[in-house]
């Protein structure tokens, strides 16, 4: 389970997001990264019983690095205030679908799935199978389990 500290990381971060904090306090990133990185290698073998394309993956290739890319951003801030890790076959680069962990304080944190910027190939297949099997794909959509998440 992931440690209460970790997110109180996070926030401080979020409040003090400049990298003299950040070095400052690299020994409590690397701590609440570290565990980031214990939990989401839980999810993985625990996952990884029902979707063996994942299974015996390491965590530390499925985590996004901390820092952000300012080049085209007016927001300067160097860091992320949450850690993330996309979990699917062939490793985070790879382009299938797979499942994504967010962690942010703030009541922030969500876990989501799917493809990320699909290539258009891809894309295409995926909307013309949902046009194959509209009335299966709107029961899915409509049903109470699937609204209750």
């Amino acid at each position: 389970m992931l440690e209460p500290k970790t997110l109180k990381y996070l926030a401080a971060l979020k409040k003090n997001n400049n990298k003299e904090w950040f070095d400052t306090h690299r020994t409590a990133y690397e701590t609440a990264r570290i565990d980031f990185s214990n939990f989401i290698q839980l999810v993985i073998d625990a996952l990884g019983k029902h979707d063996p394309s994942i299974a015996g993956q390491a965590s530390r290739t499925c985590l996004f690095r901390i820092n952000r890319d300012i080049r085209f951003s007016n927001d300067k801030t160097p860091y992320k205030s949450n850690f993330g890790a996309s979990i699917k076959r062939g490793g985070r680069k790879s382009g299938f679908a797979g499942y994504y962990f967010h962690l942010e304080p703030g009541n922030k944190s969500f876990i989501g799935g799917g493809l990320w910027i699909p290539e258009a190939p891809k894309l295409k297949m995926m909307r013309q199978e949902i046009d194959y099997n509209w009335e299966e794909f709107r029961g899915i959509l409509a049903a109470k389990p699937f609204k209750k998440t």
